[in-house]
């Protein structure tokens, strides 16, 4: 088995939280040669150890013993770091999302071609088993087509300031980084290109004028800047499916990632990442972070009560899926992404999270913004 010598560019929490566990984890097959980050905090919180410390982002990708490189940067820098990864005959680790703009991406893919090397992008989602589980029961078509899907995600802040500071620089926090994931899904459902979009943005909490206080996670910070703090939105496929997306970072103290995907013949009822322990039975322990799903069949088996309550709370019964996620740090999926570019770079097995797919997702996204920005429906 060849072992893979890469070099890690950028050492903040992603790579500190996710990416360096499952490389330890995988020591058969990476190698990291080099690291680098402006920060030296940074590596020195990551709790790496015994590697090259490169004086910068050169070294790193013009060393020959190299080769492929992880860029887990802000994504001001995706762009130049992968074009100059490529131009130096490296593949590319890239984490999402892959770049602001579909003329970026265009460049990146120009490049990847003339090089042949290849750019996985960091859409961990994709490669969990909750997804697969998911997409394939939906694939069956047991219960019919997909009608519609909405998703709600209701989180407090990141802690990280350069999320928010500049939109110009690296995007919105809340549309770039975050509902990337859910296009990203939801154009994998949907199986069909993205039609029309209409959106509506704005701050409640964040200012971009002055630091405030706000709740990240397990503590306070100060942030700032122009970026969105909730969107709330509507995505129109060319097969009629349509799609609404709520996302807001103001409700920290109700941490919650559901999605509802409603078939000809099925409801499809699933949670993300659940952040509330639940009763302990003899099935599930409740006490880290599971995915579920559940699916509700219309098959006239329930009673439709008309007193309240009138829907009935997901039970064993319905259940079709749980994973507590425990082989992976962070984030589901992290282990197979990881695979998945090693067999990329030694058997030249193309990504599925390619930097083509990276170019649908921003399709919407940029649809979005001109929605927010113009007010009005934006067709894609």
């Amino acid at each position: 088995m060849k072992k893979l010598n890469i070099g890690i560019i950028g050492c903040g929490a992603i790579f500190r939280l996710m990416h360096f566990h499952v490389l330890k984890k995988m020591k058969n097959k990476f190698t990291i040669s080099s690291v680098y980050d402006i920060n030296k905090e940074a590596i020195k919180n990551s709790g790496i150890k015994n590697v090259n410390l490169s004086k910068d982002v050169k070294s790193i990708l013009r060393d020959p013993e190299i080769d492929a490189v992880f860029i887990l940067t802000p994504i001001s820098t995706h762009v130049k770091y992968t074009i100059d990864a490529l131009s130096n005959n490296k593949h590319v680790f890239l984490e999402k999302p892959a770049a602001l703009s579909i003329k970026e991406i265009d460049l990146m893919i120009k490049v990847s071609n003339k090089y042949r090397r290849y750019v996985q992008v960091g859409m961990v989602l994709r490669h969990s088993n909750w997804f697969l589980k998911l997409k394939k029961i939906i694939d069956l078509n047991k219960y019919g087509k997909v009608l519609w899907m909405h998703w709600l995600e209701t989180r407090p802040f990141d802690p990280i300031n350069w999320r928010y500071d500049s939109t110009n620089n690296n995007g919105d926090a809340v549309i770039n980084d975050k509902a990337v994931h859910q296009i990203n899904l939801f154009n994998a459902i949907a199986g069909a290109k993205p039609k029309s979009v209409a959106a509506f943005a704005g701050q409640y909490l964040l200012n971009k004028s002055k630091s405030k206080k706000l709740r990240a996670f397990n503590r306070e910070v100060f942030l700032s800047g122009d970026s969105n703090d909730h969107l709330m939105s509507i995505i129109e496929y060319e097969n009629g499916i349509k799609a609404d997306l709520l996302i807001s970072y103001v409700s920290p103290y109700a941490r919650e990632s559901r999605w509802v995907i409603q078939l000809e013949k099925a409801k499809i009822d699933t949670h993300f990442e659940t952040f509330v322990k639940g009763k302990k039975d003899k099935l599930f322990q409740w006490g880290t972070n599971p995915s579920s799903i559940y699916i509700f069949k219309d098959d006239n088996k329930y009673s439709v009560p008309w007193k309240i309550p009138m829907s009935y709370p997901p039970s064993t019964d319905n259940l079709a899926f749980y994973d507590e996620n425990k082989n992976d740090p962070l984030h589901p999926g992290s282990t197979r992404q990881l695979n998945e570019f090693y067999n990329c770079v030694t058997k030249g097995v193309k990504p599925v999270c390619s930097l083509e797919l990276a170019r649908k997702d921003t399709e919407v996204t940029e649809a979005l913004e001109r929605s927010i920005k113009y007010k009005k429906i934006v067709y894609v």
